[in-house]
């Protein structure tokens, strides 16, 4: 087992055996709050120039053209997240649909969609749709309903990437 999970695992072991035996009202976490608060209260100044002097070697090391790659392949594997959501609103879109009508639909609108159901919507209700008490079909990540602004944005985005 390599060193660092091992370390983790047992941690983990000890502050279950903590809470098992001193019950779980929060005290460590506050403790440990308190902690940290007393650091940066003693420590903080030295922490900020230390963050920042770090900061601006690794900036210098690997430069901006580094962060703009990066950034860029985490906006990509965050569209991928919703590709099934965005194909099926793009069916949808061919068919002649708004926007503004599709973001508003529900789960009362599920029976009349039936014939989206095999063009993807299924499939993301099933497979990528994340858990949310929301009423609306179509939702971000995060469970809230999608915008309109947002969607729009999302869907050029969309277009853009599956152009023939």
């Amino acid at each position: 087992m390599p060193r660092r999970t091992h370390h983790k695992r047992a941690g983990k072991l000890g502050g279950e055996a903590t809470k098992a035996r001193h019950g779980d009202d929060g005290y460590y976490q506050r403790i440990g709050a308190l902690g940290g608060k007393r650091t940066m209260e003693l420590h903080g100044e030295q922490y900020d120039q230390i963050r920042q002097h770090a900061g601006e070697s690794t900036r210098a090391r690997y430069g901006r053209a580094h962060y703009r790659k990066l950034a860029a392949r985490s906006a990509r594997q965050r569209q991928g997240q919703n590709e099934l959501r965005d194909h099926a609103i793009q069916h949808m879109l061919d068919d002649g649909w708004k926007i503004p009508t599709i973001i508003s639909l529900t789960w009362e609108d599920l029976p009349r969609l039936d014939n989206y159901l095999n063009n993807g919507l299924a499939e993301y209700l099933e497979r990528e749709r994340p858990d949310s008490h929301c009423d609306h079909l179509f939702v971000s990540r995060s469970g809230k309903p999608l915008g309109l602004a947002n969607t729009y944005a999302v869907m050029k985005r969309y277009r853009e990437r599956h152009r023939e």
